[in-house]
């Protein structure tokens, strides 16, 4: 099932389910008694995955063209967005760099996530050299910390997409880092150009866990303007889901609604020849089959007016 937060001219987010080009509100199956959030959807599932099944299938249900709906972000409020860097074989060959020890990650800033058709803004301050880096990601469905590997993937409720945009005008300082202390400065640096507003497109919707036997076999495919960059699954992971949830969980608490990135394929703008970085008017769609399609249009930010 696809599990998707949406709004109306008259009502605020709540949860739903997509089918085909319509979205079933959750109340419309479950009552007033439905999961008012994403969230809280999650975290019921197991006990509502038959009823709403039943429904859906019997096809008696309220049904909301899509197209007259808004889907946001599916996601709780204020989301840990965690996301893991150097995680693809061939996304590290093609920035010529050896496998980590361990995976890094970071943390995507509450305030740069946004949901599909939700234009990524270039800032006016670093408007050259912003990147996309399609991923594949997580969603927790219940409070997940000092998981160990065996028994990860029962706190994993399903998947999204996320577009790690990143303005890399740091990067050139952290390739340049003449020594370990200016390298280490330099890599801060360029995570504050991941935190930029719109900078954390999610969505459009969770796939279930139980739609989905072998994670591995997801495929994802990143285009601007309808030309392939991106093409991978996840079996060409360095750490799988399990280990990642391990490693993570050590560290971070994760919440339903928390996402977990696995990291960006091969393909992205910054090591292309030339570069391949986003401009006004560009448009850039993520899939995963399954997920769906995570599209965003690019637009200049607006210049602040001086007082």
């Amino acid at each position: 099932m696809k599990i998707v937060s949406f709004s109306t001219q008259h009502t605020a987010p709540h949860p739903g389910f997509l089918i085909g080009d319509d979205v079933v509100p959750a109340d419309a199956i479950l009552g007033a008694g439905a999961p008012a959030s994403v969230p809280d959807l999650l975290v019921a599932w197991d006990d509502v995955r038959a009823q709403v099944t039943r429904a859906i299938d019997g096809g008696d249900v309220d049904r909301l063209p899509r197209r007259e709906v808004r889907l946001h972000a599916p996601l709780r409020p204020g989301a840990t967005v965690l996301c893991v860097g150097g995680n693809y074989r061939t996304h590290l060959e093609e920035m010529g760099e050896a496998a980590p020890e361990r995976a890094p990650s970071f943390l995507k800033a509450p305030s740069a996530v946004v949901g599909p058709e939700d234009p990524i803004l270039l800032p006016a301050e670093f408007p050259d050299m912003v990147d996309f880096e399609g991923e594949l990601c997580v969603v927790f469905g219940r409070e997940c910390f000092g998981v160990g590997a065996d028994e990860a993937m029962d706190y994993v409720a399903g998947y999204t997409i996320l577009n790690d945009v990143s303005a890399r005008d740091g990067l050139a300082a952290m390739l340049g880092a003449a020594t370990a202390f200016d390298g280490r400065w330099s890599v801060i640096e360029m995570i504050k150009g991941k935190q930029l507003p719109s900078f954390a497109p999610v969505g459009p919707a969770i796939l279930t866990a139980d739609e989905v036997p072998d994670p591995r076999a997801l495929r994802l495919t990143t285009r601007v303007n309808g030309e392939l960059m991106q093409d991978a699954t996840l079996a060409d992971l360095i750490v799988g889901i399990p280990q990642l949830i391990e490693e993570m969980s050590r560290y971070y608490s994760f919440a339903p609604g928390d996402v977990m990135s696995t990291g960006t394929p091969a393909g992205v703008g910054a090591a292309r020849t030339p570069p391949r970085y986003l401009r006004a008017g560009d448009e850039l769609v993520i899939e995963v089959a399954g997920i769906g399609a995570l599209t965003n249009p690019i637009v200049p930010a607006a210049v602040p007016v001086a007082g």
